[in-house]
């Protein structure tokens, strides 16, 4: 996400006239959305309303950014309903005990499961990926809920274009 405040000069506004215009970084993360862009384009949108000024989006995105934790890409295991005929679906995902303790230790979280036995085998069934980075879940989507209605107030109180 970046922002800029501009001075845009036009036949009618020969001295100038200063516009915000917010725009998505498609080279960063393609241009999703994360708690950091979120609060970037509140207080540039914050900006232009406080000061009366046009506003200008480019939507150039992908959306909330929800990722998966690549610590916990590269270790999960697939129950697979019939391990012979992968198109059947799968039961859950899991983590063995070794990389379970790999993830998660008293002072961190980045998997929560639940210790099932399976076959004979002890599986960490996964529930929830928190991951070790901020950003990568549901926090992403309260703040597509903050930018909505910043978008808008700003309409309601200052001329704004989104183009996408």
């Amino acid at each position: 996400m970046v922002a800029w405040r501009m001075t845009l000069y036009t036949p009618q506004y020969s001295d100038g006239r200063d516009v915000i215009l917010i725009s998505n970084d498609i080279t960063h993360n393609i241009g999703s959305f994360g708690p950091s862009e979120d609060i970037l384009f509140q207080k540039a949108s914050e900006l232009a309303r406080q000061e009366g000024l046009p506003r200008i989006y480019i939507a150039a995105n992908s959306g909330a950014r929800i990722g998966l934790a690549n610590e916990v890409k590269s270790l999960f295991k697939v129950a697979w309903v019939d391990p012979t005929t992968p198109d059947k679906g799968f039961k859950y995902l899991y983590l063995t005990p070794v990389d379970f303790k790999k993830l998660n230790s008293e002072n961190k979280t980045i998997v929560r499961t639940e210790l099932i036995d399976e076959e004979g085998e002890s599986r960490y069934k996964i529930t929830d990926i928190i991951g070790m980075k901020h950003g990568l879940g549901v926090e992403n989507l309260s703040g597509s809920g903050m930018i909505a209605g910043e978008t808008s107030q700003a309409y309601q109180d200052t001329f704004t274009i989104s183009l996408v």
